[in-house]
This record gives structure tokens, sequence and C-alpha cells, in this order.
């Protein structure tokens, strides 16, 4: 071999070392913001392969079915029709705001779903309002305009299921831990005298139902279970969950309060904060690898609150994301924690007794997420807790059923990486009826 070839081999073969050994490095090495590198998501896997993914960001909102918010999206499993009883009917707009919260507890999901039949929703508990039947309504694409841009530019999952055939509190915590502790329902009080917990600092009389062995229980919400933040601990990848604090309706939906070693630990100060830090850790690039984003009541899109104000409060974080460098290298997650009363016309799959519930939406937002992408697949919130871990090679301490598949085939890491879609916040209705909604009866 020449020597002028020889000494061009020898300086490649130093640049590949040198190169092999800077990726071995940041395999395993997060950033002193706490911001993993690129080549951490996946232990040991060469740089070209490992997702570009260094920040997932669930942005969880309130108590729609996936028929209410896309059953008329083009390509999507929805319908424009219900069934009432023996009765196939036209569903009716759903009214930007309501004047009450709909039933959509474990008995008022089962009453809904009947046996399978997916014919009783109007039989739930404030179904009827204003004269019309709102349990059997859809919002039309006028109505949820931003969220329809989102599933046509980016990817929408139209099978994915609440993975608990109840309301809030299993749901949520399904989605920090994969499982619901058993737990079938929001926890209730007699008579409160202090805020409104539903976790560890609830006061001593609140009570959560649990159905475990064929037999039903009420025990005090507090639970010890690992959850996807000791696994993240764990690999020294960083998290936070964003929600409501003390004093504000939407603690309640603050699930680490519910987890004893998290809510009495440091890390309850450190990484548990209200939504305002959210956009402080936007703004400076602090974001965590995970993440959690609620809101409080107002914005939440739980009934009888504006659906409007809701998607507009989703938009502005989703904007602030996509206007900041963290864009290149986020995964957005945005879905809905369980149905809310709202008819859906598909039949969950039946795993348990109050497993699986309805379906919900889940929009994947990310410049890896496949185009216009419908996925068809059956998911449910398991499949999101999945597609974390592997993407972070997180150990696997929480305890759940990780064969129901991952949100990861909405993605491709090998496309040219999609731009931002910045949207426009809208101008909200009025009140349904003019009547301002009443905050005073949830029909858990």
């Amino acid at each position: 071999m020449p020597l002028l070839s020889v000494a061009a081999a020898v300086t490649r073969s130093r640049r590949t070392l040198l190169l092999l050994a800077a990726a071995a490095l940041l395999a395993g090495v997060a950033t002193a913001s706490g911001r993993l590198s690129l080549g951490a998501a996946a232990d040991g896997c060469a740089t070209t392969t490992c997702p570009p993914v260094q920040h997932v960001v669930i942005i969880v909102r309130e108590n729609h079915s996936f028929d209410n918010i896309f059953g008329r999206f083009p390509g999507a499993d929805g319908t424009r029709f219900a069934h009432r009883g023996r009765k196939r009917i036209k569903m009716i707009e759903t009214p930007d705001s309501l004047l009450h919260d709909l039933g959509h507890g474990g008995k008022s999901a089962k009453r809904a779903i009947d046996g399978g039949r997916m014919d009783g929703f109007y039989r739930i508990a404030f179904a009827k309002q204003n004269g019309q039947d709102v349990a059997d309504s859809q919002y039309f694409k006028r109505d949820v305009p931003n969220y329809w841009a989102y599933a046509t530019h980016f990817a929408l999952a139209d099978h994915l299921f609440s993975t608990i055939l109840s309301s809030s509190f299993p749901n949520h915590l399904v989605l920090v831990t994969g499982q619901s502790a058993h737990t079938m329902d929001n926890p209730s009080v007699d008579k409160q005298t202090q805020p409104r917990s539903w976790g560890c600092d609830a006061q001593t009389d609140t009570l959560v139902q649990t159905y475990s062995g064929g037999r039903f229980r009420k025990v005090f919400p507090c639970f010890n279970m690992q959850t996807l933040a000791d696994e993240a601990n764990d690999a020294q990848v960083s998290w936070k969950y964003y929600a409501s604090p003390i004093h504000h309706f939407g603690y309640i939906w603050n699930t680490f309060d519910a987890i004893r070693h998290i809510r009495n630990s440091s890390q309850w100060s450190t990484n548990v904060l209200p939504p305002a830090q959210f956009d402080q850790d936007v703004d400076t690039g602090n974001l965590p690898a995970i993440s959690w984003l609620s809101s409080d009541l107002s914005t939440s899109e739980h009934p009888p609150s504006s659906e409007c104000a809701g998607e507009n409060w989703t938009v502005k974080r989703i904007n602030q994301i996509m206007r900041s460098p963290l864009w290149s290298s986020t995964v957005i997650i945005v879905t809905w924690d369980d149905f809310g009363g709202f008819y859906d016309h598909v039949a969950p799959p039946h795993q348990a007794a109050y497993r699986l519930g309805p379906r919900v939406p889940l929009l994947v937002i990310s410049p890896y997420a496949k185009p216009g992408y419908i996925d068809h697949r059956r998911l449910d919130f398991r499949s999101i807790l999945t597609y974390i871990e592997d993407t972070f090679n997180l150990p696997h301490k929480a305890a759940f059923d990780r064969t129901t598949g991952s949100i990861a085939h909405m993605l491709d890491y090998s496309q040219t990486p999609m731009a931002p879609l910045l949207l426009n916040r809208r101008t909200c209705p009025a009140p349904s009826g003019g009547q301002p909604p009443n905050y005073s009866q949830p029909a858990w």
C-alpha cells in the first residue's frame, strides 16, 4: 500500500476510535442541566441508531372519548351515530361548555358500555342537559380545529383505550405506575373540611373503592408501588410532574400525592411542581427527560369547563416547545384520562372486571411523528410508559403488563424531521345557554 494511503487509513482509524469513545461516553452521561445527551436513550447503541429523543412530555387532558373529539375525523375509526338503547341516532354537536359534569365513574361506565352493546350512555347522570342528550354528542371540526390540525399533520391513535373502566384517579395512577392499585373510582369523603386532595395528605376519612379477588374494599388513597419516576431515578434520568398545587381544584390530579415514598421525600418539592414551572423550564431549556403536565379545572377540558379554553391552554404549551430549541429532540404526547361520560362506539376489550375502559384520543406530536398517520393498533396508557422505558432504557421496576405494545410505531426516527406547526389560539364562545357552568356537583 502506498505510504499516503497508509497514513490516511491510520488517520481514519484514529478518528473512528475517537468517535466510538465519544459515543460510549455519551451513552451513559446526562448533562449538568439534567437533560440526556444524544445516545443516552439506549445503552450501547451507535449514535446513528439511537432515537434522537431527549424529552418526552405527556400532556394529560380530562374526560373526553375518542368519538367525542375525533369521531368525524377522516380516516379514523369514528362514527356520527350513537346507539341510544335500541335506537340509532345521529349525534348532536357538543356544546363548548356544559351545565354539569357527566357521570363517568365505574358504575356509570358499566352502565354506558352495557356489556359491550355501547348503548347506555344516555342513562348516566346528567346525560340530559338543556333538554339535549349531551352524552350522545360529539364535537365538530370547527369546535376543536387545533386538535384536528395536530391529528392531520402529526400522528393520531384511534384505538387507545383508557386502562381502567372508570374515572380520573385510577387512570392517572396508571399514567405514572402502569397500574391502578386495584382502585376503580375516585376517592370520596363524607364531609369536606380541608382542601380537596386525593392522596396521602387527604383528610383521614377520605376513601377510594378497590376491587380485587372478587371483593370490594374501601381504602385510604395513599399507596407505595414503584413508578416510572423511580425507574428514572435509578437510571439517572431526569423527570418532573407539573400539576396544580394544593388549594387549587386541579390538585386532585396531582398523582404523586398518592405515592407515599414520593410525597414524603425531598422530590415532592424538587420534582412535583406547578404548571408555571413547566413554562419556565421550557423557556430556559431546562425541561427534564420525562415530564407530565396537567392544568387546573377551568382549562382542563373537564366538563362543565370550556373545551375551547382547554384546547387553547394545550396549544400555548405546544407552541412554546415548538418555538424553542427543545423541539428538535422532543416527543409530545397528548391524551385524555377517561371518557368523561361521552359516547364511543367501540366496545373496550374485556381484560378484567374494570379493565379496559372506553377509547380516548391520543396525539403524538414531534419532528419524528409519522405525518398524517393514524395508528389502528390496540393500545392503552401502559403503551405510553412502555415507550418511555424503551426510549430511556429504564429498569422495569413498576409492576405492569408490557405486552400491550408501545406507541413507538407512531414515530419514524429516520424521516426528515418535521417543522413546527404553530397554531393560533381561538376566541371562545359564551357559556352554553347563557348560564355559567355548575362546578359544585361533580358527577364522578
